[in-house]
């Protein structure tokens, strides 16, 4: 099986409270213009490597709009999965996320036998990190316990995908550099039972450099190695 996971699109973040932290936006903002046109280079990259598998994404509209894009490019379908949702950064939840009939609405590639419990944001107020590495942990434990036959792309958050990198950087004894998550970079783990080995580590050369954003910084941004 090989396991994919990336990071969403560019969001549009116009109206953010003065002071919010734009890597961790404090509303479900759909992705802006810049945002889709990644969606759809990603897409494109993964048309061209003939991925036909499952796509499971955080059900917030960034998330749920790259993965349209993506299974659009592919002719494929997505089904929503809240454990890959982002980090909770605030006390009190900024919105109530879209209902699973809202997604059908919004999103034409949403699969006809998706199922979404509502509601799906995580309880509890504020998360730390750690919190939410231990809820992408669960969730990786139960995929590998039962791992369908398809190959698989998870589309998360900068957060969630750390913490994917943590859980298969330890599953493969990687120690090397890490590399910053890059909206719509791309990582590649191919899993037998001999084991597991990283293929590609937050890819993005299939972007025109100029477009290769970390929501609003630029690629090259001495912050984001």
């Amino acid at each position: 099986m090989i396991l994919r996971f990336a990071r969403h699109g560019q969001p549009a973040l116009e109206g953010m409270p003065a002071g919010a932290n734009h890597e961790l936006p404090p509303g479900d903002y759909p992705l802006s213009c810049l945002g889709l046109e990644q969606a759809r280079c990603l897409g494109g990259h993964l048309k061209a490597e003939r991925f036909r598998g499952l796509i499971l994404t955080s059900p917030y509209a960034r998330t749920a709009e790259t993965a349209n894009a993506v299974a659009e490019e592919c002719g494929l379908r997505f089904y929503p999965e809240p454990r890959l949702q982002e980090m909770r950064f605030y006390s009190e939840p900024p919105c109530p996320g879209m209902t699973l009939e809202e997604l059908r609405v919004n999103y034409s590639r949403i699969a006809p036998d998706a199922v979404l419990a509502w509601p799906w944001l995580t309880p509890g107020g504020k998360e730390e990190l750690e919190v939410v590495r231990a809820r992408v942990d669960r969730f990786v434990e139960e995929l590998l316990a039962n791992p369908p036959a398809d190959d698989i792309l998870l589309v998360g958050h900068g957060a969630s995908i750390q913490s994917l990198k943590w859980n298969f950087f330890a599953r493969c004894d990687y120690e090397g550099a890490d590399r910053h998550n890059w909206n719509c970079s791309i990582s590649r783990f191919d899993i037998t039972p001999g084991g597991i080995t990283m293929v590609e580590l937050a890819r993005c050369d299939f972007m025109p450099q100029q477009i290769i954003t970390s929501n609003r910084r630029l690629f090259g941004d001495p912050e984001c190695v």
